[in-house]
């Protein structure tokens, strides 16, 4: 967070264990960045003593930010072509990627 400018907000939508919540605490605190948004957390759900809940300054999102339309039916029809390339022994297209952990 020492790299952001005060005027920043950092937007997390990654993965939970990337961020260091204590360091972002620290910055939100000493007012080195000037916000964040986030949907995903260390701990999921967002323990209730976390003092994220408790700023002004911080947007939180449920970690299914994505709930579009079109949601159910895209995930179906990914569903489908992974079980048609596995069907075909071909390369899935949402591969897990053990040594990036996910």
């Amino acid at each position: 967070f020492e790299a952001m400018q005060p005027p920043a907000v950092f937007i997390s939508i990654g993965r939970g264990i990337a961020v260091d919540e204590d360091a972002l605490n620290r910055a939100l605190d000493s007012k080195s960045i000037a916000g964040a948004a986030l949907d995903v957390f260390r701990t999921e759900p967002l323990p209730v003593t976390s003092a994220l809940w408790d700023r002004e300054n911080v947007l939180l999102t449920a970690h299914n930010a994505d709930y579009t339309e079109d949601y159910f039916r895209r995930g179906w029809e990914v569903w489908m072509e992974n079980f048609e390339a596995y069907t075909n022994k071909q390369p899935l297209v949402t591969p897990v990627d053990y040594v990036a952990g996910y």
